[in-house]
């Protein structure tokens, strides 16, 4: 689970400049262009979600995405159907319940929900959860009381921030990336359970990672591995700034638990968000 508070990011004094320099890269002229406005400029805050951790599960998991901010339904709605048209399909609108909705005819994995102020994207059966909840009062993303809490314990050991991740991995997550129970037995990583982050901006970009593990053992198998490879650095083909960065880590061990940390200047920031920008090149919105 994502959420991001874009408008405490905005009003921060590095906010502009992260919002610049991402911007770019996601191509946010044309997604004005498209929609006479710019949606992204217009939102306050945002929240994603994948409610399901099975990564075999299927290769279009639910998934959700709620935005509150200063537009209204009629202005998403067009904006939507602007993007479908455009790209050579048709776009059918409905109305479920205070919702305006958007979906391609063409396309069976999302589909888009507005009211002033509020808009759900989602596809599969979350869709209609989301909505549901909508109704009842918005809120972020949580179809499962049990994953709920935990997300919640989570974000709630690492704090308010900016930018809040909260990643529940599930049994046997790292046996399907390693391709193996032998594989995953002889990794450190295997005892890793939860991933949690926080960001938060001001004069620097203040960053914080928790690594939830199954036991003090792991947790101390982890954290060795990190600082063997923040010792093999300068051996491997980074960026030097990259690598300055990456030695300043920090890392605390508490049972269980492994606290990272990083605080980063306008000018460190710059590698970072040119590796984000080179990630989303060439991808279509």
């Amino acid at each position: 689970m994502l959420s991001v508070d874009v408008r405490k990011l905005a009003h921060a004094p590095l906010g502009t400049f992260i919002a610049e320099r991402l911007g770019r890269s996601a191509g946010t002229s044309k997604l004005a262009q498209t929609c006479g406005f710019d949606p992204l400029l217009a939102l306050d805050q945002l929240a994603l979600a994948i409610p399901s951790a099975d990564l075999a599960a299927s290769a279009h998991p639910d998934f959700g995405i709620v935005a509150n901010g200063r537009f209204s339904a009629a202005e998403i709605t067009r904006c939507a159907s602007t993007a479908i048209s455009a790209r050579g399909s048709e776009a059918i609108r409905t109305k479920l319940g205070s919702f305006d909705t958007v979906r391609d005819r063409n396309a069976s994995n999302g589909e888009i929900a507005a009211k002033d102020g509020l808009v759900i994207v989602s596809g599969g059966s979350y869709f209609r959860d989301l909505l549901d909840s909508a109704e009842r009062a918005p809120r972020a993303p949580g179809r499962d009381d049990a994953r709920s809490l935990k997300h919640g314990e989570l974000r709630r050991a690492l704090g308010p921030g900016a930018v809040v991740v909260s990643w529940l991995l599930g049994e046997g997550w790292f046996e399907r990336v390693a391709g193996g129970e032998t594989n995953a037995r002889l990794s450190p990583l295997s005892a890793l359970k939860s991933v949690g982050a926080r960001m938060n901006v001001d004069k620097t970009a203040e960053l914080q990672l928790l690594l939830e593990c199954a036991d003090k053992d792991g947790a101390s198998r982890i954290s060795s591995l990190l600082g063997e490879l923040q010792s093999a650095l300068d051996t491997l083909p980074l960026d030097p700034a990259l690598k300055t960065i990456a030695k300043r880590l920090t890392v605390e061990q508490t049972e269980a638990r492994l606290r990272l940390d990083l605080a980063l200047t306008q000018a460190e920031l710059i590698p970072l968000l040119d590796l984000l920008g080179a990630q989303t090149t060439g991808v279509e919105p």
